[in-house]
């Protein structure tokens, strides 16, 4: 009796085994490819740009390992205009922040009773879907100092003197006026969402209390969508600090205070200074440095002003 018992528990951690066995390789069997694709095009490159960022390669020959030199003339003097760049890269960030409190000031506009808020949703987000390269050349032609849209209808509106909208004192607000009308859409969409999964009960209590359009706004809305806020900082810095395309194709890095990290990262990797793989190799990594940093302080600041629901 005891030895049947005994046959029949094993039996049964057998088949229990057996389950659990066949339910981890489905396991793995689903993440591989993905797991796969990481260590492919995640891991491996990262791996093989740090080995590239202690040689010296142009390319046609072989590396040739110089330990972190590349690195020292980064931080030595030679390296003036990687951080030079790095800085105009964080003056650009200053159009996230505008772009993020205008998106949120106009779908909670939307979010009202207005006639039209459908058409103006769509003119607002057709921007976003449109090519960046098409809308950049747009604007650059927009901006031209002799023929673009703007100076002519300035000079026939209000005879003011042509402007060079882009030379050094102007080109930063340009472009940073550009890529708030050209992003602001998808963020607009998103508040929107946010704004009316808002419980309505909030609103109705402000009311009652007697609060005014202001105090509802900053003290209901906008607490409501900080996690929403939060999501568009950190993707919309992520995204300005690794600018390229737009600043290619309007100035190409001049003036100065219009080249970016990236672009200075191309010029060093076969563009206009030569073929430098491992010093834009040890940019890039530096860069990649930087803005991990930067997101580990946003995800630690947002304790203070994210609010979950949960």
């Amino acid at each position: 009796m005891t030895k049947s018992l005994d046959l029949n528990v094993g039996k049964a951690n057998k088949r229990i085994n057996k389950r659990r066995v066949n339910e981890a390789l489905w396991g793995y069997l689903c993440v591989a490819p993905l797991t796969i694709g990481l260590l492919m095009f995640l891991a491996a490159p990262l791996l093989y740009s740090l080995y590239i960022s202690m040689t010296e390669y142009d390319l046609f020959n072989a590396p040739k390992f110089i330990g972190f030199n590349n690195f020292a003339r980064i931080f030595s003097a030679n390296g003036k205009e990687f951080w030079k760049s790095i800085l105009n890269a964080f003056v650009m960030c200053i159009g996230v922040f505008i772009s993020t409190a205008l998106s949120l000031l106009v779908a909670n506009i939307l979010c009202g009773k207005i006639k039209l808020s459908n058409l103006f949703k769509s003119i607002f987000f057709v921007p976003t879907i449109c090519s960046s390269v098409a809308t950049t050349i747009m604007w650059k032609r927009m901006y031209d100092y002799y023929y673009g849209t703007i100076n002519q209808i300035l000079s026939f509106l209000f005879k003011i003197d042509h402007i060079y909208w882009l030379d050094e004192s102007h080109v930063v607000g340009s472009i940073m006026f550009m890529t708030i009308l050209f992003g602001f859409g998808t963020s607009m969409l998103l508040y929107i969402s946010a704004i009316k999964g808002i419980p309505s009960q909030y609103y109705e209590a402000a009311q009652i209390d007697g609060a005014n359009v202001f105090e509802t706004f900053f003290h209901i809305t906008v607490p409501s969508v900080s996690s929403i806020t939060f999501y568009i900082l950190v993707t919309g810095l992520i995204g300005c600090l690794q600018g390229f395309t737009v600043f290619q194709v309007m100035t190409n890095g001049s003036p100065s205070n219009t080249m970016m990290p990236v672009l200075l990262i191309f010029k060093y990797s076969g563009g206009d200074y030569g073929s430098f793989y491992g010093l834009a190799s040890a940019m890039a990594l530096i860069l990649g440095l930087i803005i991990a940093l930067l997101t580990a302080f946003n995800f630690l600041i947002s304790k203070k002003w994210v609010y979950y629901e949960s």
